[in-house]
């Protein structure tokens, strides 16, 4: 595994003609000793699906005898999600790790997999994503020019603030809370009745501490990743939403490459994935037992109340998803609680 830091502008200089002659189909993609392959996400170097990342680049350049070599961009080097997921539909990237909802701009139908209070829990979510709700992503990610390789893990979102702590819906009025470009976010907090403001992750840390915003929601590992605690006093388990993290490649180079080369990769993407996912799950009360000696003061409230919050949030996602998708989405949500 090579992991290296060169800053966007550089990254998109070296790259672009290339792409654009990728994407023009004159430079075929040959395997052969030397292949790399470049692979970018957004995530911090204590989150376990940044750790997954480097441990899946070292196994696959294990398993090729150094004839295949992914190189990391991570923390958001190369620009937003939707940023690094338009650079690899255009092949100036390889591979992304990103959460499908990042790209609602260009697809609404993104935004089944954000729906308020839709998984059960970790088990149900993965269930869904990683297997009855398959053929729904594919044939997402084809219509948007990328081909699926793993499900990796972010998590399912708590709040956090620096005002008041959160137990019931009536706790979340009124709090100014950050929400990216996600319009499942936005929907859920609007139904609880917070004032939302869009803000870049990377801007995120900065608009906390200086106040321009009272709060914001990301899975527990994601605070911790990002040290949100230094500038936050509560957390909220709310458990709102599960927020995906899925690997992506470019599909001419992924078809390009040789049969064994793409099972390589396939295999150690899986595997990567599955320890992250573990990973993140069994850290999460670590990480909020450690914030909580910090200062950060925990709360776990209970979901039911929040959920009964949620219809106009749910009203408003299905008339911008379609029915029909709506409807298709809950059969496979619901297939794998009876599977």
């Amino acid at each position: 595994m090579t992991l290296i830091k060169p800053s966007r502008r550089t990254f998109l200089q070296g790259t672009g003609a290339a792409a654009l002659a990728t994407g023009l189909g004159f430079t075929p993609l040959k395997a052969r000793a030397g292949t790399t392959l470049r692979l970018a996400h957004q995530l911090g170097d204590s989150h376990p699906s940044y750790q997954a990342a480097e441990a899946f680049a070292k196994a696959v350049s294990d398993r090729t005898n150094g004839d295949l070599t992914i190189n990391l961009f991570p923390n958001g080097q190369l620009g937003s999600p939707p940023d690094m997921v338009q650079q690899t539909q255009l092949g100036a990237l390889d591979l992304v790790m990103f959460n499908p909802p990042n790209i609602v701009a260009q697809d609404p139908t993104a935004s089944v997999i954000q729906i308020p209070y839709l998984f059960d829990g970790y088990d149900h979510a993965h269930k869904v994503l990683g297997e009855t709700a398959r053929p729904w992503l594919d044939e997402f990610f084809a219509r948007n020019r990328l081909t699926w390789v793993a499900n990796f893990e972010y998590g399912f979102r708590a709040l956090s603030n620096s005002k008041r702590p959160v137990n019931t819906p009536d706790d979340v009025k009124g709090l100014k809370l950050r929400v990216p470009p996600e319009f499942s976010i936005k929907a859920t907090f609007d139904a609880l009745g917070a004032v939302t403001q869009t803000i870049p992750f990377n801007e995120l840390y900065l608009a906390l501490s200086s106040g321009t915003v009272d709060g914001q929601d990301n899975p527990v590992a994601v605070d911790y990743a990002n040290k949100f605690y230094e500038v936050q006093s509560h957390i909220a388990t709310t458990k709102h939403i599960y927020t995906s993290f899925m690997m992506v490649a470019n599909p001419g180079i992924w078809d390009r490459l040789p049969d064994d080369l793409r099972t390589v990769i396939s295999e150690e993407a899986i595997r990567a994935g599955k320890q992250a996912q573990a990973d993140v799950e069994s850290s999460e009360e670590a990480m909020l037992t450690e914030m909580e000696g910090l200062g950060v003061a925990i709360t776990r409230p209970d979901p039911g109340p929040f959920r009964d919050m949620m219809k106009p949030a749910w009203d408003a996602m299905r008339e911008r998803i379609g029915g029909d998708e709506w409807d298709r989405w809950m059969e496979y949500v619901e297939a794998a609680r009876t599977a």
